[in-house]
């Protein structure tokens, strides 16, 4: 009964402070860590809430990480794939190595190693939070595809080097023989994403035998994959659960336009949507709940020291990630001609506001959280202060100053989408006309209805160019009506195979696509009721 009241309380929090967000305009993840950090010390709550770092690691992060993949555009991910790794793992390695060094020096009790799993915990973005801000802004498709891609693959490098830091203090035996070795990072890391495309492939083959037997079944499937992925990648053969899910999802949101009927897109969608908001809600609100035991647990250390760790550490993090992203943006394109031919050279504003966004979140907080279960290592209530104080600083204060930043640099949104779906709108009309035409010839269907279907179609041409839509009535007679929806219904797929050659093509982004097809399944289940 107890654990019900607190999950009752938790949904509570999640929709008062949502609506609250949303109201005021802010993302919500910095709401919702604030409003933990209020509710953290009102005596309501019938018991401390303590974060178990398994239940975030297994339960929240899999499917988060995989419905963002799942989203995740592949010909952009792929096309910016240098700056996403430089970020992703250049800039994990090196903020770990400065905390490392400047946390040792800080803190002379703290040992290097013990410095290096301090920098872990703190060196990777949320992929979350990023997400949850970049979209709210109006960002350039660049800015929101570097944010999003680093973050999806940044956690696997530091859990890595984590495990590595973890090591060398004795704390944790290595996979391989008496020591750590660089093949057990390659191991680790490809083994992630090899585990994550073989799952990928047996699910697609039970998808694609599923998809008849309803919606539930369908969507079953797919709220289990996430978990299978990290749970066999993680747990039976020690390699990157996260990589893993990331691979999984971004095979499968490849492949399933062709393999997802409108029915089950508009359902999984409606459902994924509500799970994703919940389960962030729930997991940025616990961030907040944990300062009063963090605090609690900090009574044997001397103030103000703590503080004054957590101001330079914090001044670390961020000033690393300023220092690293300009030299990283412009060195290659600079020393490489190849890069110069195929890309413009960077916005310097892109680059500052893709700086700026370094918000870490429930990766951080796990892992911290995580060093409970190791008595042997030094000072773990100290590191768990300072990296919840990064969370902190770097979520609301840089979240909340981010949008300012870009108003200040006047960045807003390259227009790339508008005009791929523009693009996209015309092509599938110009295929919709040829198809009638082909259904004319043949004759099938009343001449009546092939012009009823015709005129609407042209009607629609015209409304996308004045930006405008009308509703359409159907015709009373039963023969007319079937024929007209069964035309409609040619139209739909030939619209939608058109649609996915574009993207197949690179000729348009999935955000493009995703649009698109939600419209015309939306068109589709209207024909079926």
């Amino acid at each position: 009964m107890q654990y019900a009241l607190i999950f009752v309380l938790l949904l509570s929090f999640v929709f008062g402070l949502g609506l609250l967000a949303r109201r005021l305009a802010i993302p919500y993840p910095i709401l919702f860590v604030i409003g933990g950090l209020f509710i953290g010390f009102i005596p309501i709550l019938p018991t401390q809430l303590t974060l178990d770092p398994n239940l975030i690691f297994f339960v929240f992060l899999p499917p988060l990480l995989y419905i963002q993949a799942f989203y995740t555009s592949w010909r952009d991910f792929r096309f910016y794939l240098r700056p996403i790794l430089l970020l992703s793992i250049g800039m994990v390695v090196v903020t770990t190595v400065t905390v490392a060094y400047v946390a040792h020096w800080l803190i002379p009790s703290l040992p290097l190693a013990g410095g290096f799993v301090l920098g872990a915990i703190i060196s990777p973005p949320d992929a979350i939070a990023a997400s949850a801000i970049a979209q709210r802004l109006g960002l350039p498709r660049r800015v929101v595809t570097v944010l999003e891609g680093e973050s999806l693959v940044n956690d696997a490098t530091s859990l890595v080097i984590f495990k590595v830091a973890l090591v060398a203090l004795g704390v944790i035996a290595p996979l391989f023989g008496n020591a750590w070795v660089p093949g057990e990072f390659i191991y680790v890391s490809v083994g992630g994403i090899a585990v994550g495309l073989v799952v990928a492939k047996c699910i697609a083959w039970v998808r694609r035998r599923v998809v008849d037997d309803g919606p539930q079944i369908f969507l079953t499937v797919s709220l289990l994959t996430p978990y299978i992925s990290y749970l066999l990648a993680d747990q039976f053969l020690h390699v990157s659960g996260v990589l893993s899910v990331v691979a999984t999802g971004l095979y499968l949101g490849w492949e399933a336009p062709d393999v997802l009927n409108s029915s089950i897109r508009l359902q999984a969608q409606a459902v994924w949507e509500m799970i994703t908001y919940l389960l962030n809600g729930i997991v940025f609100v616990l961030i907040g709940l944990q300062l009063p035991g963090i605090l609690h647990s900090m009574q044997e250390h001397w103030w103000p020291r703590p503080f004054f760790y957590a101001i330079v550490i914090n001044a670390v993090c961020i000033l690393v990630r300023l220092f690293w992203i300009f030299p990283g943006a412009y060195l290659p394109y600079l020393l490489n001609k190849c890069i110069q031919r195929q890309e413009e050279i960077p916005d310097w504003r892109q680059v500052a506001i893709v700086g700026w966004a370094g918000m870490r979140g429930i990766v951080s907080l796990a892992a911290a959280l995580a060093l409970a279960g190791y008595p042997s290592f030094p000072r773990p209530h100290l590191v768990q202060f300072i990296a919840f104080s990064v969370i902190l600083t770097t979520l609301v204060f840089q979240g909340l100053t981010l949008p300012a930043l870009i108003r200040f640099l006047g960045v807003g949104d390259d227009g790339i989408p508008a005009s791929e779906e523009s693009e996209a709108r015309k092509q599938i009309s110009e295929t919709v006309f040829l198809k009638i035409n082909e259904v004319r010839v043949e004759k099938k269907f009343p001449a009546s209805a092939v012009d009823t279907v015709e005129n609407s179609y042209r009607e629609r041409a015209l409304i996308l160019e004045d930006d405008l839509a009308e509703q359409l009535g159907w015709s009373n007679q039963r023969h007319h009506a079937l024929s007209v929806r069964r035309l409609n219904r040619l139209m739909i797929a030939a619209q939608r195979r058109v649609l996915v050659d574009m993207r197949r093509a690179g000729l348009i982004g999935d955000d493009v696509m995703h649009k698109i097809e939600h419209e015309l399944d939306l068109e589709e289940a209207r024909l079926k009721s």
